[in-house]
């Protein structure tokens, strides 16, 4: 049986056929020719300096691919040097807890919870020494899972649409050729090979989620998300979401990996330790983040109520404003109650953009949701962009979709021009990726809502 995305990503009787593909490769060019490699081309002058210094000073999508498909040794340790600093300290006895020491006392800024440690602790009983270089290695291989598994669902999606033939090779191939290319020119994702980053994992785990989804393997979908749970804490929403949906095999599934996780964190890192976490939790649910790459409503009122240097990764978290702490506590709350409840028709619950609409809400509710968290995007535009070909009426399905163009040209480059409005009373225009994630999120909602989008698809 074909599976279920909650909407239907077929063609409008008469159909557009590849249209919306030909389209969809028309716009990755665009924004890899126009915004990602500009009229420099590939010119990769000043990547050493600027790398050495700090990647997150590399501007051009050209000098982030470059690193992957070229000199990887020169990603940094953006999570790996927290982690590994968090490692360390578990393999001596102290009289403090892991975070009253690193986080509070050392002010490292180790923000995961102990059982993201786990795959270092594997490591080590295997003979193999964590390090930087090497976690960079598996970090590669996540990059290339992604563009892999996003041209496997992509083929899929537009097979299984209607949107090509079963038979229609040329258009399968475009599918999955478009969204490996993107997935490799989506700045998000290529941002975390590049400065070190756990999130590479996570993205490529989300999107071989949303592939076990259309599949109808719910229980891989739950192990894998138990998986993303013991890194980023947001989803830990899931499990609510899957009972509230009676999706008993995705639950079963989370729990077999996350429960002897914990318990396995519990045994080797300490019950204490463990617990400690949730003062971190606590911490950054009232200070958040001011520095222009934290793309969530904390964010954008930090920087506004703030104006300072934004530009800059201080080594301080703000000051607490009762102000900035009611406003993202009551946006939070809004974005989760929204994604947790079900509304609407039957047809689109525990659908595929009923899965990536809570996805994406729990990434912007969070206090503190850097760029590189947006690569779970990814697989939603994808998504949406073959159910838009399902709108029956030609206007809504241009609008709609010159809406889903410019999310995704803002969602995939980095535009450092904003950054000269860091200053004054106009950074707001920082928060583009917010902005864009934003939009993204209505689109699933305005689509998960409309009748003509609703009614293939469906196991």
């Amino acid at each position: 049986m074909p599976p279920d995305l909650g909407t239907t990503i077929a063609s409008p009787p008469g159909g557009s056929g590849r249209r919306p593909l030909m389209m969809a490769a028309l716009v990755v060019l665009l924004s890899i020719l126009v915004f990602g490699f500009g009229p420099r081309g590939l010119d990769t002058r000043g990547l050493e300096e600027a790398a050495a210094r700090n990647p997150l000073e590399l501007k051009s999508l050209r000098q982030h691919l470059y690193i992957w498909l070229v000199e990887p040794s020169r990603a940094w340790d953006d999570s790996w040097g927290v982690m590994l600093d968090a490692y360390d300290w578990l393999q001596k006895p102290h009289e403090s807890t892991l975070y009253q020491d690193v986080f509070f006392r050392q002010q490292h800024k180790f923000q995961y919870p102990p059982t993201a440690l786990l795959p270092l602790t594997a490591m080590a009983k295997l003979g193999i020494a964590p390090t930087a270089h090497r976690l960079n290695i598996i970090g590669w291989g996540w990059i290339a899972i992604t563009a892999l598994a996003m041209a496997a669902l992509s083929a899929a999606l537009a097979e299984q649409s209607g949107a090509i033939e079963p038979s229609d090779r040329a258009g399968r191939a475009l599918a999955a050729g478009t969204a490996a290319l993107a997935s490799l020119t989506f700045y998000p994702v290529m941002l975390a090979f590049t400065i070190g980053q756990i999130q590479t994992w996570i993205t490529g785990c989300f999107v071989l989620v949303c592939l076990c989804w259309i599949h109808d393997r719910r229980l891989l979908a739950g192990m894998l998300i138990g998986a993303i749970c013991l890194i980023k804490p947001q989803f830990a929403l899931f499990p609510i979401w899957a009972v509230l949906r009676r999706q008993w095999s995705f639950l079963i599934g989370w729990g077999l990996v996350v429960a002897p996780m914990v318990i396995l964190s519990i045994a080797l890192y300490g019950f204490a330790n463990n617990l400690d976490y949730l003062s971190v939790l606590q911490f950054l649910s009232l200070h958040g983040e001011t520095y222009f790459h934290n793309q969530s409503v904390n964010g954008l009122l930090n920087r506004l109520l703030n104006p300072g240097d934004s530009l800059r990764m201080p080594p301080e978290f703000p000051p607490y404003s009762p102000l900035v702490h009611m406003a993202t506590m009551l946006s939070s709350a809004a974005l989760v109650l929204a994604a947790l409840f079900p509304r609407g028709s039957r047809l689109d619950r525990a659908g595929l953009l009923d899965l990536m609409t809570a996805a994406l809400s729990f990434t912007i509710a969070s206090p503190i949701a850097w760029e590189y968290h947006y690569g779970v995007e990814l697989p939603i535009f994808a998504a949406l962009l073959f159910a838009l070909s399902a709108q029956a009426r030609l206007e809504r399905r241009w609008r709609l979709g010159a809406m889903l163009a410019i999310a995704y040209l803002l969602s995939a480059n980095y535009f450092p021009i904003t950054n000269r409005a860091a200053q004054g009373g106009f950074n707001f225009v920082q928060s583009y990726l917010l902005v864009a994630g934003l939009a993204v999120l209505w689109l699933l909602y305005r689509l998960r809502a409309q009748s003509d989008a609703r009614a293939s698809l469906r196991p």
